[in-house]
């Protein structure tokens, strides 16, 4: 993980930027963390907590197709867009040897905490695998397992290869920490689908449940 300090120290470093222009770019990151919560990931904190490069560009290109993003994107001259290829430009020259700053000890892989008495150990490393996702699609496809939705075929060249991929059973409902198996783990929901099974604040719905409510709206 990194900070906005630690950013914006970087775009000084630089000598390109006007001190206003990294103060809107510091304050930027932590908006567009907002509308990754909003539109993609429910509950996402932020992008200081991600400096893996891969998983970053990731985000990023979910983002910048939705059409509600990328209209108030136009309406504010992309500074958030910018501010964004901005910090995975920052992230891509941390250097990956350098744990004091940016890489965790292997104490801290796994995230712990207490709930009603118990202890529950999530594994980090599991669940922003960007080698998981690509594992997923393979098996998988890209098209969506709810709704048949595929981006490439509505949206042609730009949405090949784009889909979502969500965990069947999420990973803080595991007491210890679990090996994501991507085969059974691990299906492609396209944006629409993923925020309804997610619709819940304390309940995923089951893919069989998401088709019904697909095929039975009312």
């Amino acid at each position: 993980m990194t900070t906005k300090e630690e950013f914006t120290k970087y775009l000084t470093s630089t000598e390109k930027y006007a001190p206003s222009t990294i103060y809107t770019y510091g304050q930027s990151i932590e908006l567009i963390s907002q509308d990754i919560s909003n539109n993609l990931e429910i509950g996402f904190k932020s992008l200081f907590n991600i400096t893996d490069v891969n998983i970053l560009q990731d985000y990023f290109h979910r983002l910048y197709l939705i059409p509600a993003v990328m209209e108030m994107e136009e309406t504010q001259r992309k500074r958030k867009n910018n501010a964004f290829k901005r910090y995975i430009e920052f992230c891509g020259t941390i250097d990956t040897n350098n744990f004091n700053v940016n890489q965790p000890d292997l104490k801290d892989i796994f995230e712990s905490r207490t709930e009603g008495g118990q202890k529950i150990v999530i594994s980090l490393v599991a669940e922003r695998d960007s080698s998981l996702r690509a594992s997923a699609i393979k098996i998988h496809g890209t098209t969506c397992f709810g709704c048949n939705f595929n981006f490439k075929s509505k949206y042609g060249e730009i949405g090949e290869g784009f889909i979502e991929i969500h965990h069947v059973k999420p990973l803080s409902s595991f007491l210890n920490s679990k090996v994501v198996d991507p085969y059974t783990d691990l299906i492609p929901l396209c944006s629409n689908c993923h925020r309804i099974v997610h619709r819940k604040k304390d309940y995923v719905l089951s893919l069989i449940e998401l088709k019904e409510i697909i095929n039975n709206p009312n």
